[in-house]
């Protein structure tokens, strides 16, 4: 009984929120949500990453490989004075490749947490 009264009593000094309170708090919110930064959700798409850096790796080998013709002859194309720089750049942008497939794998598992 002595409960009621107490609810009673403690109901009219309750004090309600106006609307143009109301009002001026959602504003406040939705002004903060559209000034915080934002997450970038792009992606590089793997295909795209990988024809970059294999035409890099192509287009240095054919140059190479033009050098070595224009200064030694056709002959020079089958020895090492062509394989060796070759081989290396192949192997650097492999390396590359491999490093960003690994990065972007590990940049996508961060964004999903």
């Amino acid at each position: 009984m002595q409960d009621d009264k107490i609810k009673d009593l403690l109901s009219g000094t309750t004090l309600k929120a106006s609307d143009n309170l109301k009002y001026r708090i959602m504003h406040q919110i939705e002004a903060e949500k559209a000034l915080a930064p934002k997450k970038a959700t792009a992606s590089r798409f793997p295909l795209e990453n990988m024809l970059s850096i294999f035409g890099i790796m192509y287009a240095l080998i054919a140059v190479v490989g033009l050098v070595v013709y224009f200064t030694s002859g056709a002959e020079s194309l089958l020895s090492a004075v062509f394989y060796i720089p070759a081989l290396s750049i192949a192997s650097i942008c492999m390396m590359f490749w491999a490093i960003s497939v690994f990065d972007d794998k590990r940049r996508s598992e961060h964004k999903s947490k």
